[in-house]
């Protein structure tokens, strides 16, 4: 997963994730933004599950639903019937992106590093 971070011209963290992953950037932009306490708390579910001591993982946004089993990660919107604006897509029932746990937390600890 390629990605990028930068500030908006209010100060705020921005993640800009390629085609594939994009709404990762835009759950990191506006679910998670510069909260450092959430970043760590999903690194900390990571190395549970990694170790095998959690099988599963949820974490609720304010628009984005992610899902973590079997070393896979998903996020869906947290109301399917909202046609997000910044994304063009037909919104199935489904997830709206997806990638493997080792590019997600590779993705939370640059996030992390970023907004410190």
């Amino acid at each position: 997963m390629d990605f990028e971070f930068l500030t908006d011209v209010t100060g705020e963290p921005l993640a800009k994730c390629d085609v594939e992953s994009e709404y990762f950037g835009d759950w990191l932009s506006h679910d998670i933004g510069a909260d450092t306490e959430a970043v760590t708390n999903l690194l900390t579910a990571i190395e549970k599950l990694l170790a095998r001591q959690q099988m599963e993982f949820e974490y609720t946004g304010k628009i984005y639903h992610l899902m973590i089993a079997d070393d896979e990660v998903e996020l869906f919107l947290n109301n399917t019937e909202l046609n997000h604006s910044e994304f063009d897509v037909d919104l199935a029932e489904g997830p709206v992106s997806g990638c493997g746990l080792m590019d997600f937390a590779n993705l939370l600890e640059n996030w992390l590093a970023f907004i410190r």
